[in-house]
This record gives C-alpha cells, sequence and structure tokens, in this order.
C-alpha cells in the first residue's frame, strides 16, 4: 500500500506537496519506514510510549490541583512500549542516514535498554532531563511525584551534527519547562504533550536549516510544529487518526518564531 501524508494525500515517494515540508503520515511506524526513502533523516526526535499507564486509574494533586489520568494509551503495557520503543529507535533502519542523532524520551525502564542498542550500534549516548516546574500526581503507591523525565541522546562517534560552539554551548543537559494541564493555552486532548521548550532545543543543536527531522511516535506534533518553526523540515509518523488530526490542525497555525514563545 502506498504511503500517502495525511496532509496533501501525495504519495510520500513521490514527494510531499505540503509547502511547509512538513509530512504526516497515519500508520504504524514500523510498517512506514521501510517504505520511506534511504537516509531521510537527519534527526530522529521522538517520544514513544513508556508502558506506565494504568488502566481506569486517576489520581488527585497532592495540593488538591488538579487531577491525574494515568490510563495514557491502550495497549501500554511495559513490554509493548519496550519493544516498539527498541525496534523503531534501532538506527539500522534504511531511512535513518548514518550521521543522525537520536534524542529519544522514555520512561525510567526503557532508558537502560535504549543505552544498550545504541552502544551495540556503536554511538555514543549521554542524557538530558526534562525538570518538570509543576510535576505530576505520584501515582497511587509510588510516594514520588513525576517532576522529571529522562532523554537518551545517541549520536555516531564521527559526523555527527552539532550547532553549538563557544559561548553559544548549552550550559547545562537539564530542560526546565511547566508540563501542559487542561485548559492551559495551547493544551492539545493528548495526555502526554511535550512543550517546545524540551523539544525545540534539541533541534537547534543537532540539525541545521532544511534538514529533515523524523518523528515515529508523532502523538501531538511537538516535534514536527518545532520543526516548522525552526526551519526545518520533517516527516511525522502516528498511529492514532485523531491524534494525526491534532497535529495537522497545530500545524496549520502559524509559525510561533522563538523557543520561548510557548507559554504552557
Amino acid at each position: 500500500m502506498p504511503v500517502t501524508c495525511y496532509r496533501c494525500k501525495a504519495e510520500v515517494t513521490g514527494g510531499c506537496r505540503c509547502s511547509d515540508g512538513i509530512t504526516l503520515i497515519h500508520g504504524d511506524c514500523l510498517e512506514v519506514m521501510p517504505e520511506l526513502p534511504h537516509s531521510s533523516a537527519s534527526l530522529v526526535v521522538t517520544d514513544p510510549m513508556y508502558g506506565i499507564s494504568m488502566p481506569g486509574v486517576s489520581h488527585n494533586h497532592m495540593d488538591g490541583n488538579g487531577t491525574r489520568r494515568l490510563d495514557f494509551f491502550p495497549g501500554d503495557t511495559l513490554d509493548q512500549a519496550m519493544g516498539l520503543a527498541l525496534a523503531a529507535c534501532d538506527p539500522r533502519w534504511r531511512c535513518y542516514d548514518l550521521e543522525a542523532s537520536f534524542y529519544v524520551w522514555c520512561g525510567h525502564s526503557q532508558f537502560g535498554p535504549l543505552i544498550s542498542l545504541f552502544a551495540e550500534a556503536g554511538y555514543s549516548t549521554r542524557f538530558l532531563v526534562w525538570a518538570k516546574k509543576c510535576p505530576a500526581p505520584a501515582p497511587p503507591g509510588s510516594g514520588w511525584p513525576s517532576g522529571a523525565e529522562l532523554c537518551v541522546f545517541a549520536y555516531p562517534k564521527t559526523g555527527r551534527t552539532w550547532t553549538h560552539r563557544g559561548k553559544d554551548t548549552p550550559k547545562s543537559n537539564v530542560l526546565h519547562s511547566d508540563s501542559y494541564r487542561h485548559g492551559q493555552p495551547g493544551k492539545v486532548d493528548h495526555p502526554t504533550q511535550k512543550p517546545l521548550r524540551v523539544i525545540e532545543p534539541l533541534i537547534v543543536a543537532s540539525s541545521r536549516i532544511s534538514d529533515c527531522v523524523i518523528d515515529p511516535f508523532v502523538g501531538s506534533g511537538t516535534t514536527l510544529v518545532a520543526a516548522k518553526n525552526l526551519g526545518r523540515r520533517a516527516i511525522g509518523i502516528e498511529k492514532e487518526e485523531k491524534y494525526c488530526e491534532i497535529a495537522a490542525s497545530r500545524l496549520r497555525q502559524g509559525v510561533m518564531f522563538g523557543i520561548d514563545t510557548e507559554s504552557p
């Protein structure tokens, strides 16, 4: 079956017709990626399921400021989430350029296996942390609110893109930003929406204007919006059509210039 762009309906192999260079594909990433042109991606930025859903469970914030639904996605079991993340982020996919870097947001149980995956493929690895200004409520019985998320940064030992030099070099691997809560400006109907402030710096650091960014797990579409804002091309894949529509709707909005334009 031909792979088509959800937005312009053109076959991807023949060239997406979206004027902003952002291709959105509705489908399973493991089925779509073999159909993409070789070396499509200069950078991979993605946020797969973490395998932490608790079906039917919600929990109130300890200070009474809101309720957190913990039933995030159907089938979000640890085994399924782990297998899917490792399969989609394997750097041996032909659509990933040999010099592409990877930023993979992940749950704590996925962190070690992802590090091992990239190390076995000959990549160097580091990690980043998103420190949340307003942590989500603690899952029942855990005791600790979720005030941070982990990101594996993997890059080839030679040939990687790194745009920062001298005084422009990042001062820390910790990114500070609020997490989205119901009713905030920019919040969409997605349970784990990432803010632009934790995605745009990654794209700035590890790609150049007109490079192509791939996100195999589009979700709310933040990676695609960030790429559009920063003048990059992008390919995003999303299995759930309702999230494709959310991402497409966000892309129809105008470009918001600058990393600090979003105020979650």
